[in-house]
């Protein structure tokens, strides 16, 4: 037999997350988790306390992807966008772009002026198509610090920080920080 075309047509919906979608996200978008981690996921995003609202895409009944925006409980202008999930077949379709868009306008319909999304800076393709959808790359500084025993490789890098520093073993950090830190 030699290959046909044909041409397919269907809707996409894009619909407030419902408690039976549990099943199809599971087998669709989450696969890796157990169906019972994505029912509990999705019971805790459904309860009538949460900050969170879960979009769901439907093709022909079936939930095909998502996408949640969660309230910052801080700053009620702000929310952050995240667990967005299509399912493989879908994703050259631009399901994806349509769900960014459901999230947008549900964002702002309740009141929502900014939405954030946190990524490691690893994985720039995602970050940039985040750009390609609006979003602009905020300055931010994350500081750690790990308690209990110092690893044997850290030492000397210690010993070097001590010797750079004051008699207290202090770096200046310039103006401003010891400004606000009182030194």
């Amino acid at each position: 037999m030699a290959n046909q075309d044909f041409s397919l047509a269907g809707a996409l919906k894009v619909r407030s997350a419902e408690k039976e979608d549990a099943a199809h996200l599971h087998s669709y978008c989450f696969p890796e988790k157990t169906e019972a981690e994505v029912t509990s996921e999705l019971d805790d995003d459904l309860a009538e306390d949460s900050q969170t609202h879960r979009l769901v895409a439907e093709v022909g009944g079936y939930p095909i992807g998502q996408i949640s925006i969660t309230r910052n409980p801080l700053d009620s202008a702000v929310a952050e966008v995240g667990g967005l999930a299509v399912s493989a077949p879908f994703r050259p379709l631009g399901v994806a772009d349509h769900l960014m868009a459901a999230a947008e306008a549900a964002a702002s319909e309740d009141g929502v002026k900014t939405l954030e999304i946190g990524l490691p800076s690893s994985e720039a393709n995602v970050i940039q198509r985040y750009k390609d959808w609006g979003f602009t790359e905020k300055p931010l500084v994350v500081l750690q610090k790990l308690l209990g025993s110092v690893p044997e490789e850290n030492e000397d890098e210690d010993e070097e920080i001590a010797e750079d520093g004051d008699e207290n073993g202090a770096v200046d950090a310039g103006g401003e920080q010891q400004e606000l830190l009182g030194t």
